[in-house]
């Protein structure tokens, strides 16, 4: 198992990382009637736990046994080039993103496509915006943790080093940093409107980190399994789904005075959204519900959309920017809404197999069911 893992793609990775491309699509379409049914609506953390996860388990997979075998800038070099494709994509897709909501501020019955979220910066003031979106200091909303995995994969490199030296001691590096720009309110400055960045990258490091650790295990023994940490999860997961969904709707107002006593920032991720996912994930892994799901359709749909996850989360990035504008037009519909989300979701799915048509791929289909 532990060279098949170092050579092959975890299938099961790519499921996971192809439905939370579906659940970003539907959350950056405010006010989108699926939107009522992603996971933020029943859990303290949200799809971007996820993506930050995944990528550091990605990571350790694809270059971990390079640092080992031989670690040094040849080695860094890699990610450094991965992390500069990802600055350049980034790049790419605000800019292309900008000029999709200026064009559309003309069939809006609102002029609110550019005076919101940041967008309106790069035009009344064009000289300090785009030296702020090449600086990464000023982003667009809802285009904004690209940036943040540029940072994550250009200190992937010093995370690996780490990781050599033994895993626990790569991760108690990482919860010391995220417990240190805690107590202090450490964050990058946005520039030049204020503030910080939306995803505080000094804090979310620790859930790369934890993805790295736990690829490190997928390459060594496995994620091992505790009957407690598992009944623990459930319960964890069960009250967190009651609590966030006001218990189904039935106690109106219990996230919003719940939220008055969890540490549920988003900003500087929040303990109690790491606890969430951190048991989420460990109920997912041991119920053998991605064995389940890989009996159907759905599992070869979203892997394929996993398996290309860059370009599909730009294209996919700017389908919800489109999305917005129609929220915001006069054919808003929950109708629209689901036929929007389908079309896309088909449209992103034959994007991902036309890319993937010609590459080679060794797939890897693993599940650790509970003991």
């Amino acid at each position: 198992m532990k060279a098949d893992v170092q050579k092959k793609r975890i299938d099961s990775i790519d499921f996971w990382r192809g439905v939370v491309l579906a659940v970003i699509l539907v959350n950056h379409i405010p006010g989108n009637v699926l939107g009522a049914f992603t996971p933020r609506n029943f859990n303290f953390s949200d799809a971007a736990e996820v993506f930050v996860f995944l990528s550091g388990v990605s990571v350790q997979l694809a270059y971990g046994e390079k640092f080992r075998r031989s670690p040094g800038v040849a080695a860094a070099a890699s990610l450094v080039r991965r992390a500069a494709r990802l600055y350049g994509a980034h790049l790419m897709l605000t800019a292309a993103a900008l000029a999709l909501f200026w064009v559309a501020k003309d069939y809006t019955p609102y002029d609110l496509l550019l005076s919101e979220r940041g967008r309106a910066t790069p035009f009344l003031d064009p000289a300090r915006g785009v030296v702020g979106i090449l600086a990464l200091s000023h982003q667009v909303a809802y285009f904004n943790i690209l940036p943040l995995y540029i940072v994550l994969m250009a200190a992937a490199p010093l995370l690996l080093a780490l990781t050599l030296r033994g895993r626990f001691a790569m991760l108690a590096a990482s919860v010391a940093l995220y417990a240190g720009a805690r107590m202090a309110g450490v964050n990058l400055p946005s520039w030049p409107e204020p503030g910080g960045w939306y995803f505080n990258p000094f804090t979310w490091q620790l859930m790369f980190a934890l993805g790295i650790f736990c690829g490190g295990a997928l390459q060594d023994k496995g994620v091992p399994y505790h009957p407690v940490a598992y009944h623990f999860s459930v319960a964890f997961t069960f009250i967190g789904a009651m609590v966030v969904s006001n218990v189904l709707g039935l106690a109106p107002g219990l996230v919003e005075e719940a939220g008055l006593y969890l540490d549920w920032d988003k900003t500087d991720l929040g303990v109690v959204r790491i606890i969430d996912f951190l048991t989420l994930a460990y109920v997912i892994h041991f119920s053998n519900l991605t064995a389940r799901i890989r009996a159907t359709r759905a599992f070869s749909f979203f892997s394929l959309m996993g398996r290309n996850a860059l370009p599909i989360f730009c294209v996919g990035s700017l389908m919800s920017a489109v999305g917005q504008m129609l929220r915001d037009s006069s054919l808003a519909s929950p109708v629209l809404d689901v036929l929007y989300v389908g079309a896309s979701l088909a449209l992103l799915h034959r994007l991902a197999g036309h890319i993937d048509r010609d590459r080679p791929v060794l797939l890897l289909p693993y599940s650790q069911p509970a003991e």
